[in-house]
């Protein structure tokens, strides 16, 4: 009767959905008991090897071993005996599985030398589709929020029921004010930071929103605090709850110029690249060479060189089939990553160069540069074959002075390194920023 009990037992376990693991806390988190389905779900392939490994961290992808011991030292003094960990395998066939890990804390204790510790009862799941989609989004939100950073834009919401305004954070930097203002209605009618011909206007404006006008825009001159005017087009909409009313307005403050009755410049009409939309090279030079003499000494500015590696031979591809180049896809994706006051050109057969101007940190465009080589990289990506296109980008920054050749041969040189990598990378030129 045990061994029928036993062996009922054993086919539930191996007939659900997950797999069952019996761990010892211990360093190497040893498996005393483990389920088929347990090792089918770590490894999508059969291999009876790995069934004899004893050592959960063993099967940990190796980059991750110390995010699982860290995960687990947090959930030492949980009151509920629980436990739940996630982690990487990495397949034979290159790719990762992450793997879920949930239990209880069992009565019983593994003895280890001297040593014992506790024991717990786990059931491991595949999540690897929930964690890559959340990964992505993830991702998304970390650019939108480098892009926002990037910007010059005043991005602003305003609660309605909590009369609360609130900046991005490069309003702090431009007007030395705090980037949340509380109590906005009575403080509107007092700021010193909007011109004094310009805000009877813009309280009308206020006012109007709140009896139900749902959008504006208008210009208007604001204070910064080396107390230059500085003319802004604002942009502001009401968002609408559920039951239709109005809670908060939201909107933008555009910077148009900051010199109070600057005579106006002729600006320099690029030449477009026919194939790609994106400038040509001589158009692209002249204007980052502009972009140098005007930027001041203090600004920071950053070139990225990116260039398209086995264009050739997904482009004959695509060609025969879909009658396409892929750089027309490729500039108009460049084209939708960055502001309009950033300088895109195509200055070789699959090369191109962006210019940031002004930008507040050195490590927004690291994070550029990573999309820019996960997003080109999946246009055109066939599994299991090499046709799919790689992304080499070389990074060189400059704060004030310097020539566009010293900064394109930086960038150049960072492009070597990166092309170096098998895959899609970007390198950045480690010589000292110009000062």
């Amino acid at each position: 009767m045990d061994d029928l009990n036993k062996l009922q037992i054993d086919e539930l376990l191996q007939a659900g959905p997950g797999g069952v693991v019996k761990l010892a806390m211990d360093e190497m988190l040893t498996i005393i008991y483990a389920s088929d389905t347990f090792f089918s779900i770590v490894k999508n392939v059969s291999d009876k090897a790995i069934e004899g490994t004893q050592q959960l961290l063993r099967l940990v992808y190796s980059a991750d071993v110390i995010y699982v011991t860290q995960q687990i030292a947090s959930q030492k003094n949980r009151k509920d005996n629980m436990l739940s960990f996630q982690f990487r395998c990495l397949q034979q066939n290159g790719s990762f599985k992450w793997i879920m890990i949930t239990g209880n804390r069992m009565k019983g204790i593994h003895s280890v030398g001297m040593k014992s510790v506790p024991v717990y009862a786990c059931m491991a799941m595949d999540v690897t589709d929930t964690m890559v989609q959340y990964k992505k989004l993830e991702q998304s939100l970390e650019y939108n929020r480098a892009i926002t950073e990037l910007s010059k834009d005043l991005y602003f919401e305003y609660e309605i029921a909590t009369d609360t305004l609130s900046f991005s954070e490069i309003f702090r930097e431009v007007f030395g004010k705090e980037s949340i203002l509380t109590g906005f209605r009575k403080r509107l009618e007092k700021t010193k930071i909007i011109h004094p011909e310009e805000l009877p206007a813009v309280v009308g404006i206020y006012n109007s929103m709140m009896s139900g006008r749902k959008q504006v825009r208008f210009e208007l001159r604001m204070l910064p605090k080396d107390g230059k005017p500085c003319w802004y087009i604002c942009y502001a909409s009401i968002i609408f709850g559920e039951n239709r009313n109005p809670y908060k307005v939201v909107g933008k403050l555009s910077p148009i110029n900051c010199v109070e009755n600057a005579p106006a410049e002729a600006a320099y009409q690029p030449i477009i690249d026919s194939l790609t939309n994106v400038c040509t090279k001589e158009s692209t030079e002249i204007m980052i060479s502009e972009a140098l003499g005007k930027q001041s000494h203090d600004s920071l500015s950053a070139i990225l060189l990116v260039d398209i590696r086995n264009y050739k031979n997904i482009n004959e591809i695509r060609r025969s089939i879909h009658g396409e180049n892929i750089l027309t896809a490729i500039g108009h994706k460049l084209k939708k990553q960055f502001r309009t006051s950033d300088i895109i050109g195509r200055i070789g057969v699959s090369e191109f160069a962006i210019f940031l101007k002004d930008i507040q940190t050195d490590h927004l465009v690291y994070d550029i540069a990573d999309r820019i080589c996960n997003e080109l990289e999946s246009l055109y990506s066939y599994e299991h074959t090499k046709n799919g296109i790689t992304v080499s980008i070389g990074i060189a920054f400059q704060r004030g002075g310097q020539e566009l050749q010293t900064i394109l041969t930086n960038a150049n040189t960072a492009l070597v390194m990166a092309k170096k990598v098998p895959g899609s990378s970007f390198e950045v030129f480690s010589g000292a920023v110009s000062n």
